[in-house]
């Protein structure tokens, strides 16, 4: 929807209106509600923000929403005018929804697209290849989503060039979940790596002797077999053995990076080809080397088709270079050092081998769930091949389909075969094709004519009397009640359910147990679903709603967009601490406590704890002694952190790496956290772009900026907001002066209330939940619904909210509210 920050609340009614769209026993209420609170400033003498809202026959739906936006955000009446109680604004609150409700007829999420998280998480699970790095949707073109969640079918478009992608994403998957025709088990090997023929990715640190190698070049600089058939032709569980140790740190007279701490060594696994150069690679894991000491170390790991293992110097400079002519021009080395062999801190390795692949089960894990089958089908009967795509369909299209359904792949697979006399091969293209079909690529949310005949059916058989009847397709409001053998036409299938809560919580297809549960019908039952969002919330795939959500909502995503200047001294830790992976990681982890403990919201807005390493424990000035170790903790008090408005991801990602701007912190705690952003500026405002070097504040700027009667409105609600986090520079340090030594001001007035610095802010916002907690939950029936909300699903929502806030709104019941609610359950 269209916020419009301007918009009031209160309207000049006719009794015409009032008793035509509310009835006559209500029309003194609504006028006299309207008259003391709006009518001054949008009625017929003054329209403030171009609005006028005098004569109801000239509202359509949209308008009808947008009012009542502003009634339940509570932005209107302005906080500088005398205020409504909480029950005359709840009043006419649900006064406004009932008519837009009636105006704006209720819509219907259809078929949506698998986005692109989503596909790569559905294919890992129906071709069963979770074991490894190889990630699906690497292999198909981002998604393009605006405004709003990943999850949004209006965004989630197709096109033919997608298709193709698709097309060969599905070949490639294919491929390495049935990796060999042949039904033996593959045999065991150990291949003993020459060492001379070590290559990697940044050469030219790269010293070759007889019986070692060493790699001198960290970051992203990878070491592996330079040999034609480095790659493996199986995927399976490989024992690496490498026996390493850590040379050259006292070499120069001068210390190169790293100057302090072990030289560590990584291993990862990468796959073949030139993407494998940019970005696809997987670092598993790390290794503490001791100086000019060797070590022997033997693990297993997981290595796919077509990938290959790499070691690393994570802990060495990307650039070397860079550090020989920096100390060449501060003469603390010769110039012949630039045409001498770099002799730096490195890893260097004298033995590398490789046994496998080992199974431990065969058929493997990828044959099993591709042809959903403990035995490998035989291909040559005609039979097998009906029944492996009737089951393939059953499971990739996540719903019950018929022979008839699959006929055409079977005549298709009969083709396939004819042209190239294999039937592996044969069999990838068919199973490829149903992964490329709208079948596949498109969650149903609806259910088909057939579908409901048979629900209707199920429900009619399994329960005789009607008493009973009602209570079985009844959840606690009453809102599954319906006819005796009928079925509305808004209510979700059984398999829709299943697929709608799937993705939801997991971003990916059901399991079995959902499946099972759709088959029988039972998951329409109220205690049945409540304990399978339970489980699912329980699941530790959780973890990607939880860390999905958690990035678009907070725009998390944008984080590192605007990084601060690697060589602006003062931000050097950012870069050289890793700060910006550390960010986002406490900020995850924060929201994932605050749902598996089941605490309240409002630890988002104030908290006196959070989730820090080293970094962090650095950057926000804290005694910290665990390293790189995540460790929940208590902040000592005055810390001034604490809540999401002390979280280094949320200060970083609302400034733009060179200076803070309290209009882009302001923007974002009204729209992220209170669900009221503010309309674009006008065309004709120029930008404001404070200048600090010279004589005038920010404060007195952004003053000066507000006098323009066109700003007014939208600025006196986001620069309060914006001055209290501005204590905190771009990368989330505290300060008390800006660069030009000017004294930092963060006190302002919200809510009637005025404050000094984010502490008393926060205290503010805590005062009242509710909109913050209804801001939430729209988000997350968004994220869950695949759309945006229209005034016949709020009503929900503000049930929601209103039996919430008794226990102090509790994140994990708000969502299982939310999944269980008529929202999830029907279209």
């Amino acid at each position: 929807m269209k916020p419009i920050l301007c918009l009031l609340l209160a309207v000049s009614l006719s009794c015409a209106s009032v008793v035509s769209i509310f009835g006559a026993d209500q029309n003194s209420e609504i006028q006299v509600f309207f008259g003391k609170h709006c009518v001054a400033c949008h009625g017929e003498e003054k329209q403030k923000g171009d609005m006028r809202l005098d004569d109801f026959s000239k509202f359509d739906a949209e308008t009808w929403e947008l009012i009542y936006e502003q009634i339940a955000s509570q932005e209107m009446p302005p906080d500088d005018e005398p205020q409504p109680t909480d029950a005359e604004r709840g009043a006419i609150q649900k006064h406004v929804l009932a008519v837009a409700t009636q105006e704006g007829p209720a819509t219907s999420t259809g078929f949506r697209r698998l986005n692109k998280r989503e596909y790569g998480n559905t294919v890992l699970d129906l071709l069963g290849l979770r074991n490894g790095t190889f990630d699906p949707g690497e292999y198909v073109y981002e998604d393009e989503v605006d405004h709003g969640f990943d999850t949004e079918a209006e965004s989630l478009v197709i096109s033919n060039e997608l298709l193709i992608e698709y097309m060969e994403a599905a070949r490639k998957s294919l491929k390495h979940a049935l990796f060999s025709a042949a039904t033996e088990k593959p045999s065991t090997k150990t291949i003993n790596v020459e060492l001379i023929k070590m290559s990697g990715t940044s050469r030219r640190y790269i010293n070759h002797h007889k019986d070692h190698v060493i790699g001198r070049s960290g970051g992203k600089a990878k070491l592996f077999d330079g040999s034609k058939s480095r790659v493996m032709k199986f995927p399976g569980r490989y024992k690496i053995t490498v026996t390493a140790s850590g040379v050259d740190r006292q070499f120069y007279p001068i210390r190169f990076t790293p100057e302090k701490g072990p030289l560590i060594m990584g291993f990862g696994v990468m796959p073949e080809g030139e993407a494998s150069l940019s970005g696809q690679a997987v670092l598993q894991k790390t290794f503490e080397l001791k100086g000019e000491v060797e070590q022997t170390f033997q693990f297993d790991t997981w290595i796919d088709k077509d990938h290959f293992p790499y070691f690393s110097f994570e802990s060495g400079s990307g650039k070397p270079i860079t550090q020989i002519r920096s100390n060449i021009r501060q003469r603390k080395i010769p110039a012949s050092a630039m045409k001498e062999l770099y002799r730096g801190p490195g890893v260097k390795i004298t033995k590398f081998s490789i046994e496998g692949p080992f199974h431990d089960q065969w058929p493997p894990d990828s044959f099993q769930a591709t042809y959903d089958s403990e035995s490998i089908p035989d291909l040559n009967q005609s039979q097998e091949r009906e029944d492996l795509l009737l089951r393939f369909a059953n499971r990739a299209f996540r719903r019950p389909v018929t022979k008839d359904e699959i006929q055409p792949y079977v005549e298709f697979l009969n083709q396939q075969q004819a042209a190239k006399e294999d039937w592996h091969e044969a069999l990838i293209e068919t199973l490829s094709a149903m992964m490329a079909s709208v079948d596949f690529l498109y969650i149903r949310d609806s259910s088909t004519r057939q579908q409901r005949q048979k629900l209707a059916r199920q429900r009619s058989e399994a329960v005789r009397e009607p008493a009973a009847q009602d209570a079985s397709v009844m959840n606690k409001q009453g809102r599954f009640a319906e006819p005796t053998g009928s079925v509305r036409e808004n209510v979700l299938s059984p398999y829709g359910l299943a697929n709608r809560l799937s993705y939801f919580l997991w971003s990916t297809m059901p399991d079995d147990e959902l499946f099972a549960l759709a088959e029988s019908g039972e998951i329409l039952e109220p205690d049945t679903l409540n304990k399978q969002v339970s489980r699912l919330l329980n699941d530790p795939r959780s973890s990607e709603f939880a860390n999905s959500f958690t990035d678009q909502w907070l725009s998390l995503d944008t984080l590192g967009s605007m990084p601060p200047d690697v060589k602006a001294p003062q931000f050097k830790l950012y870069h050289r601490d890793k700060l910006e992976p550390a960010m986002r990681e406490e900020t995850r982890r924060f929201f994932r406590y605050i749902l598996e403990q089941n605490r309240s919201i409002r630890d988002f807005i104030d908290s006196d704890y959070s989730f820090i390493n080293q970094s962090l424990a650095n950057l926000y000035g804290i005694p910290f002694s665990r390293g790189d170790e995540w460790v929940r903790v208590n902040f000592p008090a005055n810390t001034k952190r604490g809540g999401l408005l002390g979280h280094g991801s949320v200060l970083a990602l609302t400034s733009n790496g060179v200076e803070t701007s309290p209009v882009e912190r302001g923007h974002w705690v009204l729209e992220e956290l209170l669900g009221t952003p503010p309309p674009p500026a006008p065309k004709e405002v120029p930008a404001l772009v404070p200048d600090l070097n010279g004589a005038t504040t920010v404060r007195e700027q952004l003053e000066k900026h507000r006098s323009d009667p066109s700003c007014i409105e939208c600025h006196r609600q986001m620069d309060p907001l914006g001055f209290a986090p501005e204590a905190y520079d771009p990368i989330g340090r505290l300060r008390s002066v800006y660069e030009n030594k000017q004294p930092v001001t963060d006190f302002g007035t919200y809510k009637g209330e005025d404050f000094a610095g984010v502490s008393q802010l926060k205290a503010i916002l805590a005062k009242d939940l509710r909109p913050f907690a209804r801001n939430l939950a729209i988000k997350f029936a968004e994220y869950g619904k695949g759309r945006k909300l229209t005034p016949s699903d709020f009503a929900v929502i503000e049930e929601i909210v209103d039996s919430s806030a008794a226990d102090n709104y509790p994140l994990r019941e708000m969502i299982v509210k939310i999944a269980t609610s008529d929202l999830m359950t029907h279209q």
